[in-house]
């Protein structure tokens, strides 16, 4: 295992700082590895930003926000895709919304075929109280998830889509979304083998709400 996958494995392990020190005594040989382990810097920071010590929140997400900048001029698909998913939050975040958005349409415009970038601009829709727009680019979630066999990103598009329409009052269509999620985090689990027991625990609540 690489010094790159171990901070990844702390990274996932949320071990946030412990990922950041640990890169910090890494030397990048090319640009792709730079970038691999700036990405995960970035996300790093971003977690300590929203979910640390108060007191260094701004600085911590400032320095997401540069990282993830680097992000996108040295990464490849991969690594530009997570940084443009990560930087138009801590954009947000920063008070940055008009950049937020801009970088989130530059997104989804260079990757109009990845679940997560149509994902990002569904958050900033729901942060900036943009009901109806969150419900097309909800679908376009589900649509470009569903395309590639992804049925748990499939029924998160599907269980946002039910969580605008709340907003907007459409309490049967809401609950019709939310079904359809359900079914999708079950297809999930059946064809993957893996648990999305959160997911469902989770719809099933906003379920028995309405």
């Amino acid at each position: 295992m690489d010094l790159i996958e171990q901070a990844q494995k702390l990274y996932n392990e949320k071990k946030w700082k412990e990922a950041i020190d640990l890169l910090g005594t890494f030397i990048p040989d090319t640009d792709k590895n730079e970038a691999r382990a700036k990405r995960i810097e970035g996300w790093s920071f971003y977690y300590l930003g929203i979910k640390g010590p108060e007191a260094m929140k701004i600085a911590n997400l400032v320095e997401s926000k540069r990282l993830f900048e680097i992000v996108l001029k040295k990464g490849q698909r991969e690594e530009k895709i997570s940084a443009f998913n990560g930087l138009p939050l801590a954009l947000w975040i920063l008070g940055e919304q008009n950049q937020a958005w801009q970088v989130s349409k530059q997104a989804v415009e260079e990757f109009p075929d990845i679940p997560s970038v149509w994902n990002t601009k569904a958050i900033l829709c729901r942060w900036g109280k943009k009901f109806e727009e969150a419900l097309e680019v909800n679908e376009k979630v589900y649509e470009t998830a569903l395309e590639k066999g992804d049925f748990r990103t499939a029924g998160h598009g599907k269980q946002n889509q039910g969580d605008a329409l709340i907003q907007l009052r459409k309490t049967g269509e809401a609950e019709k979304e939310y079904r359809e999620a359900t079914q999708l985090y079950k297809d999930y689990q059946q064809i993957s083998g893996e648990s999305a027991a959160f997911h469902i625990e989770s719809v099933e609540k906003k379920l028995s709400k309405l």
